[in-house]
C-alpha cells in the first residue's frame, strides 16, 4: 500500500490563516453536534478520538455531557488547537489532549480508542480512504465511530473537497475495514449563524430540500470495527 499523502503545503495555510475558527468558537451549535455523537453512545467511561477536531466543540462535549474517561482532539491546523485549547481551559470534566497531526497517518498506536468522531472533516483529507483505514486502525476490537460527510452537491470552497452520494461514502468505509451499521441526516448549519443574507438564504434553500433522503445535506454515518 503506497504512503498516506500528507496534506498539501497550501491546505494548511489556508486552514492556519483563512479559515472561519474564529466564527466556530463564538457560534457553537451543541445540539447539532449531540445529535451526531448520541450513535456513539454510550460514551461514559470510553476513550475517544475526535479527528479533525477544529476548534475542538465536539471534543469538549463529550468529554463533559458524555463523560468519556479520556478524549483526544487531532486537527492538522495548530490555528484551530490554539482557539480550541483557550475556550476549554479551566473547565471541569474528563481530561482533554490536543494533538497536531495528518488524519492519514495517525500518530497513535494500534487499537487504543473505544470510539472515534469526525464532524465535517474527512471529505477534506488528501486520502479520504487512508483516513477511514487509519479510524479502523486505531480502533480497539468492535469500536464504534460516527463520520459526517457530505452529500454529493454540497461545496464549500475549502482547498480539498471529496463529496458523494450515501452509497458512495458506504463502498468507501466498507473498502476500509469498517462495517456501516446506520445513517442519518444531518440538517445542516443554524439558519442564523450569521446574518450575511447570501448565507441566509443559501441555508435555507439547503434546509428545504434536505428533508428529502436523498438530498440530505450531510450524512451522520455510523460505522463498527470488524
Amino acid at each position: 500500500m503506497p504512503a498516506p499523502m500528507p496534506p498539501a503545503p497550501s491546505a494548511r495555510a489556508f486552514y492556519d490563516s483563512e479559515y472561519h475558527f474564529a466564527e466556530d468558537v463564538d457560534r457553537p451549535n451543541p445540539e447539532r453536534l449531540w445529535h451526531a455523537l448520541r450513535p456513539l453512545e454510550p460514551l461514559a467511561g470510553t476513550t475517544l478520538l475526535d479527528l479533525g477536531c477544529g476548534v475542538g466543540w465536539a471534543t469538549r462535549l463529550v468529554a463533559d455531557r458524555g463523560r468519556v474517561a479520556r478524549a483526544v482532539g487531532l486537527d492538522f491546523s495548530r490555528t484551530a488547537l490554539t482557539l480550541a485549547a483557550r475556550h476549554s481551559s479551566g473547565r471541569a470534566g474528563a481530561p482533554i489532549d490536543w494533538v497536531c497531526g495528518d488524519g492519514t497517518a495517525l500518530p497513535f498506536p494500534d487499537a487504543v480508542f473505544d470510539r472515534a468522531f469526525s464532524f465535517g472533516s474527512m471529505e477534506h483529507f488528501p486520502d479520504v480512504r487512508s483516513g477511514f483505514t487509519e479510524v479502523a486502525r486505531v480502533l480497539r476490537p468492535s469500536g464504534l465511530a460516527v463520520t459526517v460527510v457530505p452529500n454529493f452537491y454540497v461545496r464549500t470552497g475549502q482547498p480539498v473537497e471529496h463529496r458523494d452520494t450515501l452509497a458512495g461514502w458506504r463502498r468507501i468505509i466498507e473498502s476500509a475495514g469498517l462495517t456501516v451499521t446506520g445513517a442519518w441526516g444531518d440538517p445542516g448549519p443554524a439558519i442564523w449563524k450569521n446574518r450575511r443574507p447570501l448565507r441566509l438564504a443559501l441555508r435555507l434553500g439547503l434546509r428545504a430540500i434536505g428533508v428529502l433522503p436523498l438530498l440530505r445535506y450531510q450524512f451522520v454515518i455510523r460505522m463498527r470495527k470488524r
